[in-house]
């Protein structure tokens, strides 16, 4: 049984955060036994709770956010019928490319074409395309006077399938600007395709087809939006990827969107050929006797008896790195899901929402409080975080230390991709933190001392680090968050990565000393 990052189960749809399956299934062998009871409140896309339910656990799949949960019941079905979602594909592949074709097609000097993708400027204007000739990709310019009259075609098109016309939360922090909407991340020919694939897979397909489907159609969503930028230094048309926020650019490429999504439904029908194999077992692993709930419980509020969970693992929302609920609207809205986002665990930019780091913390702190209340007496509780901001990661910590979690492993889980702002930012923590912990059921008893001094300990901490060696960034950050959580301190109104920054400096080879008064 495969548990490789690149299984093809975990590639249906483009949920952020998804942890390496390699680097967290040695979990469930480590400190859970067949037939225990595992959950995970963030579970997003449901990684690590696949790789549990392969091996015989009983999982609970939680998640606050529609979309995830609609991931998870495509990722945990078994009633797909593979051969009927092929055949299906054939006769809504049909009868969408003529609509396409209409759409797409261009006549330049009497010869045809039919883009795969177009680059256009932030206007809306087409500038070129790229085509199939044979096997080779080419690239070729759209004359203005046939661009304009295409726009003009476009703009007084009328879309007469159903879109979602939704507000788009405001957030300057993720390029959401005023009276942003969400039809206005596509053109009208992309919105017009869309539309119409849908009420296609509406019309045929039911039940866990349809949901293959649509997995597929929001994993696509993205792909053939405005968000898609061009990445200059290797051509005009050489594709970046949407990871985060809504900025359009001064340029885009604006996917084909049966060419785009005939790829995703490809992924989605290998990803759940993948799961079915998996779970079928072979003669070293048995046949898979264990359950799984897919649940949508605040992670504040479980709905779980008292000590009835053997072990947790989570990965918490990252603060205000990535807003899940504001950005999963390009999900969520063409699925008619709405979350509930006054119960999201969040810091966001947004002033239409009272999500601060106070806000965080509290909810952070009422969400490890009930991690504490499920979990089992002496059982172990799991968590990655990756943080930005030392106030988030001071909200972590001192909810692991208040609840009385004690420290049994401490690692590093590295990515196999990183989101921008890790890499654009020399000062920033590459991947995450993997940390074990043990529920002491005693009263917890943990240090607390004033800001100045825990300022100062921090600080004679980390010029001994270095001096023993420590210099990176990811080094210094790791030997701080372990102390802390190791010696039980509970951090008051300091900022940890602050400390670093105005107490010691950092060379452009990206290795910290101490400062030369």
């Amino acid at each position: 049984m495969s548990s490789e990052t690149t299984a093809p189960r975990y590639f249906m749809h483009k949920y952020w955060g998804k942890k390496p399956a390699s680097g967290i299934s040695p979990l469930v062998d480590k400190y859970t036994k067949p037939g225990d009871t595992i959950i995970d409140p963030f579970s997003g896309y449901g990684v690590f709770c696949c790789e549990a339910y392969l091996k015989n656990r009983n999982v609970i799949v939680n998640d606050l956010n529609p979309i995830a949960n609609f991931i998870a019941h495509n990722l945990f079905s078994t009633d797909v019928s593979i051969s009927k979602v092929k055949k299906l594909w054939e006769k809504i592949k049909k009868e969408l490319s003529a609509y396409v074709e209409q759409w797409y097609q261009i006549t330049i000097d009497g010869i045809k074409y039919l883009p795969i993708s177009v680059l256009r400027s932030k206007e809306g204007l087409p500038i070129q395309f790229t085509f199939k000739d044979g096997k080779k990709t080419l690239i070729k310019d759209i004359p203005e006077d046939l661009a304009r009259e295409f726009c003009i075609y476009e703009d007084n098109y009328v879309v007469d399938d159903w879109y979602p016309m939704v507000t788009i939360i405001e957030n300057s922090r993720i390029s959401a600007h005023p009276n942003m909407t969400v039809e206005n991340l596509f053109t009208k020919r992309t919105l017009a395709c869309h539309a119409k694939l849908l009420s296609l897979i509406e019309l045929y397909a039911t039940g866990s087809v349809k949901d293959l489907f649509l997995i597929a159609f929001t994993a696509n969503l993205a792909n053939c939006s405005k968000l898609v930028p061009p990445i200059k230094s290797r051509g005009t048309l050489s594709q970046g990827a949407w990871m985060t926020g809504f900025y359009i650019g001064e340029t885009y490429i604006e996917n084909n969107v049966l060419h785009y999504y005939e790829n995703r439904i490809k992924k989605a029908i290998k990803g759940k050929e993948d799961y079915l194999n998996a779970l079928s077992g072979d003669l070293l692993t048995g046949l898979i006797q264990s359950t799984y709930r897919i649940t949508n419980f605040d992670a504040k509020n479980l709905q779980l008896p008292d000590k009835s969970v053997d072990y947790v693992f989570t990965d918490p929302p990252y603060g205000d790195s990535v807003p899940y609920f504001e950005q999963s609207v390009i999900w969520n809205s063409w699925l008619k899901l709405i979350p509930d986002y006054q119960q999201e665990i969040v810091i966001s930019d947004s002033n239409q929402r009272q999500k601060n780091i106070e806000t965080f913390e509290n909810d952070i702190s009422s969400a490890f409080s009930e991690i504490r209340r499920v979990l089992k007496d002496n059982k172990h509780f799991s968590l990655t975080f990756h943080s930005l901001s030392g106030l988030e990661w001071k909200a972590v910590s001192n909810a692991c230390v208040f609840n009385n979690f004690n420290v049994v492993d401490y690692e590093w889980l590295e990515q196999k991709t990183y989101p921008p702002r890790q890499l654009n930012r020399v000062k920033s923590i590459k991947g995450d933190v993997l940390v074990t912990f043990r529920k002491n059921p005693n009263p917890a008893c943990f240090h607390i001392c004033d800001d100045q001094q825990f300022t100062n300990i921090v600080s004679d901490f980390i010029t001994e680090t270095i001096l023993n060696g420590v210099t990176d960034t990811n080094g210094i950050m790791m030997a701080i968050m372990e102390w802390i959580l190791r010696s039980m301190i509970i951090i008051g109104n300091v900022d940890v990565f602050m400390i670093l920054n105005k107490k010691f400096q950092i060379g452009e080879d990206g290795q910290w000393s101490i400062k030369q008064d």
